[in-house]
C-alpha cells in the first residue's frame, strides 16, 4: 500500500481474469526483482499466470504442455536453503566466524524438474530437445503476458528488470488437465533408449 493515503500501489485483481478463469482471486501476488544474472530453470506452475513488467524487460522461454515427453522431467532430491554459520578457532584468544548459504538435503522428499536446457546449442545428453518447440517471448515495461497453466517456461531479463504477477489458480477437472496428465505418461527417453541398444545389438550381430 502506498504510505501516504493507504491506496493500494497494484491491483489486488482483475474481474475479467476471475470471470475468465473461473477460480476466483488469486492465490497469490508476487513481485520480482533481477537482472540478466538471475535465470529459472524451465518448470510449469499449476496457475494461470499474469506477468506484468513495471521496468526492464523480461524475456520467457516458452515450450507448450505436449512438449512434456521431450523435456527430460525427473524427480530429484529436495533440500532447503540454510545460512550457516562456522566457527573457527585462529589462536587461544582469537575466533573467527564465517557465514555461508548451505543446502540442507531433505531424504524424505523428490520433486519433479526439468534437467535439459532447452536453449542450449547442442544437447548431446539431452537429444529429445531438438524436437521440442520453444518459443522466445519478450515483455517490455507496460505490457503484460498471459502465460498459460502447464506452459513450461524459463525465465531472465535483459537488464535489471521489476515485475508483478497474479497467479490465478488452473481448474483441475478440466480436460487440459487430463491432457497433460496423458503426455507425462509416454515415455520418449525410454523409447530412444531401446531403440539405440536395439541399432547397437544390431552392429554386434552383423
Amino acid at each position: 500500500n502506498n504510505n501516504n493515503n493507504n491506496t493500494p500501489i497494484f491491483p489486488s485483481s482483475f474481474d475479467w481474469a476471475e470471470e475468465a478463469f473461473g477460480t476466483g482471486p488469486p492465490d497469490a501476488v508476487n513481485i520480482w526483482i533481477g537482472n540478466e544474472r538471475a535465470v529459472s530453470s524451465m518448470h510449469k506452475d499449476h496457475y494461470e499466470n499474469l506477468f506484468y513488467v513495471l521496468s526492464g524487460e523480461k524475456i520467457f522461454t516458452l515450450c507448450p504442455p505436449s512438449d512434456a515427453p521431450l523435456l527430460y522431467q525427473r524427480q530429484f532430491p529436495s533440500g532447503t536453503f540454510q545460512y550457516e554459520t562456522q566457527t573457527q578457532t585462529q589462536t587461544q584468544t582469537q575466533t573467527q566466524t564465517q557465514t555461508r548459504w548451505c543446502v540442507e538435503p531433505d531424504p524424505s522428499d523428490r520433486v519433479v524438474w526439468l534437467e535439459a536446457d532447452v536453449t542450449a546449442s547442442a544437447n548431446r545428453h539431452f537429444p529429445l530437445t531438438k524436437y521440442a518447440h520453444p518459443i522466445e517471448v519478450r515483455v517490455r515495461a507496460g505490457e503484460m503476458l498471459y502465460l498459460p497453466s502447464l506452459w513450461f517456461h524459463r525465465v531472465t531479463q535483459s537488464c535489471e528488470t521489476v515485475g508483478i504477477n497474479y497467479w490465478y489458480d488452473m481448474v483441475f477437472d478440466g480436460p487440459n488437465w487430463c491432457y497433460f496428465h496423458l503426455l507425462e505418461q509416454f515415455k520418449a527417453e525410454e523409447v530412444v533408449k531401446k531403440k539405440k541398444k536395439k541399432n547397437d545389438d544390431d552392429d554386434d550381430d552383423q
